[in-house]
């Protein structure tokens, strides 16, 4: 009666400790799992490098040789690493030459050096310019006509040419006596730059000038004749205003008939300004 109870709890006995091995297997993958995924545990682990992924290659490195002309084969381009039977079969073109064809076949052997040139100074240009300076030489104080007065000519019936400035109808005058033989239509000083009256000479003449003063700067300005101080008669590159006051007190004249001015009159010719 005791052998099949014993055996009962040997079998028992083999059942619990199998369950409970298992049970032991089971918590220590549980820790070992846990313990080797812990940071901590990561940290003191090598570190391995994951491999390298694998890359086809689509092509393969060639050394390629530059072919090179061949002038033997009448033009026909040559390569050391192809088959001549292989080429193309093309007509042989011209033959390349390694030299430039427009230089001359027969180089000298020195060269000669160019002697040096000696180069004249620069010589400057005698002037187109009537020019003799004289002081001003205003004869009277201009008084303005009262209304309905005439305007003050000057007594001149020997053909001698004097010029007429009337301030009043903006127009300039050549006199040769008592004739006028031209007319021009101009632009006087304005109320606050007004041109000066009375009779003067002109007492210098410039083909071409700079004018400056006040606000403004003028190069070049054509064909002055200078009657009073800074007060002249001159051509006009800058406006073409004419017959309205315009100037800073000259009389500004078209550069046209400046010049035909400048060519009649000389130093010396009076100036007669009048309103």
């Amino acid at each position: 009666m005791n052998k099949p109870s014993q055996k009962n709890n040997t079998l028992k006995y083999l059942f619990f400790g199998g369950l409970a091995a298992i049970l032991c297997l089971a918590v220590f993958g549980v820790a070992a799992w846990t313990a080797v995924n812990h940071p901590a545990f990561a940290s003191i682990l090598p570190k391995t490098q994951p491999p390298a992924p694998i890359v086809e290659n689509n092509w393969a490195q060639v050394n390629i040789v530059k072919p090179l002309p061949n002038p033997a084969d009448g033009g026909v381009i040559s390569h050391p690493n192809v088959d001549p039977l292989l080429a193309l079969d093309a007509t042989p073109g011209p033959e390349i030459s390694s030299s430039p064809t427009d230089q001359p076949t027969d180089i000298p052997t020195s060269v000669p050096t160019e002697e040096p040139t000696s180069i004249p100074e620069p010589t400057e240009t005698p002037a187109q310019l009537a020019m003799e300076i004289v002081p001003p030489t205003p004869t009277r104080e201009y008084v303005p006509p009262a209304p309905g007065e005439k305007p003050v000519y000057p007594s001149i019936g020997n053909g001698e040419r004097w010029i007429d400035v009337d301030l009043t109808r903006q127009m300039t005058y050549a006199y040769e006596g008592d004739v006028i033989v031209n007319s021009f239509v101009v632009s006087t000083g304005t109320w606050a730059t007004p041109t000066v009256t009375g009779q003067y000479k002109v007492y210098v003449k410039y083909r071409s000038a700079k004018m400056s003063g006040p606000g403004y700067y003028l190069p070049n300005v054509p064909y002055i004749m200078y009657f009073y101080k800074g007060y002249g008669l001159h051509g006009t590159y800058w406006h073409n205003n004419f017959g309205t006051p315009m100037s800073h007190g000259c009389v500004n004249l078209r550069t046209s008939d400046a010049e035909w001015l400048f060519n009649w009159a000389s130093v010396g010719t009076l100036v007669n300004v009048h309103y």
